[in-house]
């Protein structure tokens, strides 16, 4: 696989968990499921006054009934209430389960009262299959995927190889769709900006947006030529306020790091097509980045590893 494109896949499946919450982490469970499993796996929907009889999803070849939790509040009562409540009701209601599996989003471990109702439940039903997903089992499940089920999850990725060969042509879709004379520019490594690894520290982005920032850099300097060159003398100005004023507003919701890197991406890349505007939309964003449009520069006698 393409480096740049793993870069991408992998930022994408881990910010989709930590993201998603209630019914968007479960849709993106399903859609992993589906991605893996294929036909194997039965998204499950509630209906009318039976609901999902306690099931989100059902793995035919396994016979295992799946049970999504991801609250945005860890509240002890609930979660006590719910691992018994729906185990109850899936034994109930589904004899052919043969396994009980309890998907949730917690990163940093389930409290040990869940965990000792777990436990108990796989004691007092030896002949059940019992386990807990934390939200990494998913990012697993995505790890051997093929390229395709990937772009189906994640979206179309930008590639190493495709950001070799940009021109000023790929760049002018990037900052709305306008035309230019297409010239191609290769960088040589001395000439490369380099990113500031302090303002990638305190602006708290995780290792793959880091590489994708840092990869996104190595055509920072055609995209500089093709504002330089554009008929518009404002253009350039125009574009880095837009991305300036959405990377405010992102601040004041409380957005940061890696997800508010991933919501400038995606408004810059909103009609994408393929991998080639991708990488364009990534050049983009990594040059205003690099440029200080977005995103806080440290103070000067900043030590920290966070803003």
């Amino acid at each position: 696989m393409d480096r740049l494109a793993y870069f991408w896949f992998r930022s994408q499946a881990e910010l989709a968990l930590h993201k998603h919450k209630a019914t968007a982490f479960q849709d993106h469970f399903s859609e992993v499921m589906e991605a893996v499993h294929g036909t194997d796996f039965i998204r499950v929907r509630p209906a009318g006054k039976v609901g999902d009889r306690k099931c989100d999803g059902y793995l035919k070849s396994t016979d295992t009934v799946f049970q999504v939790y991801a609250p945005a509040r860890v509240e002890l009562k609930s979660w006590l209430n719910k691992v018994d409540d729906d185990f109850a009701g899936a034994k109930a209601q589904w004899s052919t389960m043969r396994s009980w599996t309890f998907v949730h989003n917690q990163h940093d471990g389930l409290p040990a009262d869940v965990t000792q109702a777990l436990l108990k439940l796989k004691t007092d039903h030896a002949d059940l299959a019992i386990e807990q997903w934390p939200p990494t089992r998913l990012l697993e499940l995505t790890e051997d995927l093929p390229e395709d089920r990937l772009v189906r999850l994640f979206g179309h990725p930008p590639l190493e190889r495709e950001m070799r060969v940009l021109d000023r042509s790929d760049v002018a879709e990037a900052v709305a769709g306008l035309a230019l004379e297409s010239v191609s520019w290769l960088p040589d490594a001395a000439d490369l900006p380099v990113v500031d690894p302090r303002k990638l520290d305190y602006n708290q982005l995780s290792e793959y947006p880091r590489r994708l920032v840092t990869a996104g850099i190595a055509q920072a300097r055609m995209v500089e030529g093709y504002f330089d060159n554009n008929p518009d003398p404002t253009l350039r100005d125009r574009a880095g306020m837009l991305m300036k004023v959405e990377w405010l507003n992102l601040q004041r919701q409380g957005v940061t790091g890696d997800e508010a890197f991933h919501v400038l991406y995606e408004r810059v890349a909103g009609n994408v097509q393929g991998s080639r505007e991708a990488t364009a939309s990534l050049a983009l964003l990594a040059y205003l980045f690099e440029s200080c449009d977005i995103f806080a520069n440290p103070p000067a006698d900043w030590t920290g590893t966070a803003a």
